[in-house]
């Protein structure tokens, strides 16, 4: 390596980064290193390579910068008395410190915030990435803010923006959806039906109802039922769909469906199964999807680091997602159909 360092007019730290292909360092670098290591016929030691990645990892990360994670969102409180928004934070947080990253939280609408004041504020701390999250408005941030937007490296969490486009990271709720139905289906239900607000599918583009859909094809056209838009105050119109479709399980975000069965004198699981979409820890008792929203949280902080390293700022030409998929949960709320494993 040495060597290399010599022939390359470098020091040999420089060498070892591009022999890694470390984002740190610009790609033309690498390149040109990564040329002169072959054409000096370098090969990388595999036992060695690992017994150094090892001793990185086990060592306290030199702290590198700070990152801005900003609630877009007209509630201040949201991010700690939402579940999903809690743990989207939390991922954030945890990935930050395990690669020497820090974050300063910031709420858009904070009384004296305007664009100037926010930017001034990000400069002086020498900010350079944001996480933006709580995007609830069909995914369009605040048009007054353009410049930050086109300034820094943005990432959203949870919610795609469209306008402007960025990067993104959240749930896979196609497949959130698409798996219940399947799991479901392996428990030995055979009228699976979906409960949800229309709002919120409207607000993540039908993901979940699309998902719900493209399952179907598990059971026989006479047996898919069609979607109930659920709100606070359909439980009359609730009943007379059940009555009408008699689902064997119900796929839901809304806890109150259990009530209303029960007001109905329907016994869950023993008349009709209940699945969670988005399974927290206070649902005890409920079967559902868990949507590992802290692992969105990470991987946000992850593709916003990797647009540092590489150095690009401003909204990108075509946006990138990463999908985290969700882990299924048993529960008191189904029942396993004889013959079912």
């Amino acid at each position: 390596m040495q060597d290399i360092a010599n022939a390359a007019g470098v020091g040999k730290a420089t060498v070892s980064l591009a022999l890694r292909d470390d984002p740190r360092l610009r790609e033309e670098t690498r390149r040109r290193i990564q040329k002169i290591a072959s054409d000096m016929g370098y090969q990388t030691n595999a036992v060695v390579a690992n017994l150094m990645a090892q001793l990185r990892a086990s060592k306290t990360p030199k702290f590198q910068a700070t990152v801005g994670l900003v609630n877009v969102s007209g509630d201040k409180g949201i991010f700690r008395e939402v579940h999903t928004f809690q743990e989207w934070v939390s991922g954030c947080n945890k990935r930050a410190e395990q690669i020497g990253y820090g974050i300063d939280e910031f709420w858009l609408h904070e009384p004296g915030i305007n664009p100037a004041r926010l930017l001034k504020i990000l400069e002086s701390r020498n900010i350079r990435g944001l996480i933006l999250a709580a995007v609830l408005e069909h995914g369009i941030l605040p048009e007054e803010y353009r410049e930050i937007w086109n300034r820094f490296a943005c990432v959203v969490v949870g919610i795609q923006a469209v306008r402007p486009a960025m990067h993104f990271a959240c749930n896979d709720q196609y497949s959130t959806s698409f798996n219940a139905v399947r799991q479901v289906e392996r428990f030995g239900y055979s009228k699976p039906a979906l409960v949800i607000d229309a709002q919120i599918d409207s607000l993540l583009d039908y993901r979940f109802s699309a998902g719900f859909w493209g399952a179907s094809h598990l059971f026989p056209q006479n047996r898919r039922i069609p979607i109930f838009n659920y709100s606070d105050k359909a439980q009359i119109s609730f009943a007379a769909w059940f009555q009408k479709h008699k689902p064997d399980v119900i796929i839901t975000f809304h806890e109150r469906i259990i009530e209303w069965l029960s007001a109905m004198n329907i016994k869950v699981p023993g008349e009709v199964g209940l699945v969670h979409l988005d399974h927290q820890p206070s649902l005890t008792e409920w079967a559902g999807m868990k949507q590992n929203n802290h692992l969105v949280g990470m991987a946000a902080v992850d593709m916003l680091v990797g647009q540092l390293h590489r150095s690009e700022f401003g909204t990108p030409t075509f946006t990138k997602c990463t999908l985290i998929e969700s882990s299924f949960i048993e529960g008191k709320t189904i029942l396993r159909k004889i013959g079912k494993e």
